[in-house]
Order: structure tokens, then C-alpha cells, then sequence
């Protein structure tokens, strides 16, 4: 296993970020030309409470202002806390995750679960400063949750 840590230099939004280091453990990784890291093979990325389980991913940092993590897998695996301590999980077939905004992107038969409830859609976009998550369907597709009212807390009703 070869294990690569990533610091990020931005500090603008440093009292919102989550998580100024990145820990991708991986059977192999290339630093490619361009400067990104790809690594490949049992991905196993940190970023504070965000786990991310993939069979590939790519730190892009081309543009130092645009740095972002994308990962593919059949499924990617998810894990995470959210801001009010509940943890949250899923799984999608491709993700892309921007430090400095936040979002996380999942894509292609993306799922969110947490406390019972859950969410199905091709796009989920979640955003981790402001907490708020939405989903899309593609055309012929639809939008689903599965929600269980006793779940939810007396502050969410």
C-alpha cells in the first residue's frame, strides 16, 4: 500500500473547511503530468469525517484555486458525520468533491441513507458546509425517498 497525504494551501474559507488534509490509501498511485494523483485500486480517501471507498480516484490540482477529488467504482462507498453528529452513508458509481465549496457531487445510481431514511436518484449533490442536500433525475427517471416519520427528530418536524 502506498499512502499519499495532501495539504491544502487555501486558507479564504478556513474556519468553514471541515478538514484542511486528505489521506488516500491505494494499491498504486501516479502522479501524472499534468500534476493530479491518480490512485487506483482499493481507494480508501479521509477528509475529516468524510471515508470515501472507491476503485479509483484523482486529486485534480491543475488550478490551484480549483482543486477537487473525482472517484469511480462499481459501487463507490460513503461514509460520513453530518454538522448536527448523526452519520450518513451510500454509495454511487462516480462522485466529485470540491473543498473549497463544500459539494459533493455523487452521480450515476446514486444513495444516501441516515437514521432509517433514505434517498435514491442519478444525481445527489450534497453540500458539506451548509448541509443541504438535493436530488435530480435524468429524463425517464425519478426521484426517491423512503422516509419513516419516527426517524425524524422533534427540531427536523
Amino acid at each position: 500500500y502506498l499512502i499519499i497525504l495532501f495539504f491544502i494551501a487555501d486558507t479564504s474559507n478556513a474556519s468553514e473547511a471541515i478538514s484542511n488534509k486528505y489521506t488516500i490509501d491505494s494499491d498504486s498511485q501516479l502522479i501524472l503530468s499534468n500534476g493530479n494523483i491518480k490512485a487506483v485500486g482499493n481507494v480508501h480517501a479521509v477528509s475529516g469525517d468524510m471515508t470515501i471507498d472507491a476503485d479509483e480516484a484523482i486529486y485534480h490540482r491543475e488550478t490551484p484555486d480549483n482543486t477537487y477529488i473525482t472517484a469511480t467504482g462499481d459501487p463507490i462507498k460513503y461514509n460520513g458525520i453530518t454538522e448536527d453528529g448523526k452519520p450518513f452513508s451510500g454509495n454511487s458509481k462516480k462522485l466529485k468533491y470540491t473543498p473549497k465549496t463544500g459539494e459533493v457531487i455523487l452521480t450515476d445510481e446514486a444513495f444516501v441513507q441516515q437514521s432509517g431514511n433514505s434517498l435514491s436518484a442519478e444525481v445527489i449533490t450534497y453540500n458539506t458546509i451548509t448541509r443541504k442536500m438535493t436530488a435530480s433525475a435524468t429524463p425517464g427517471k425519478r426521484v426517491r425517498s423512503v422516509i419513516y416519520p419516527d426517524n425524524i427528530s422533534q427540531n427536523e418536524k
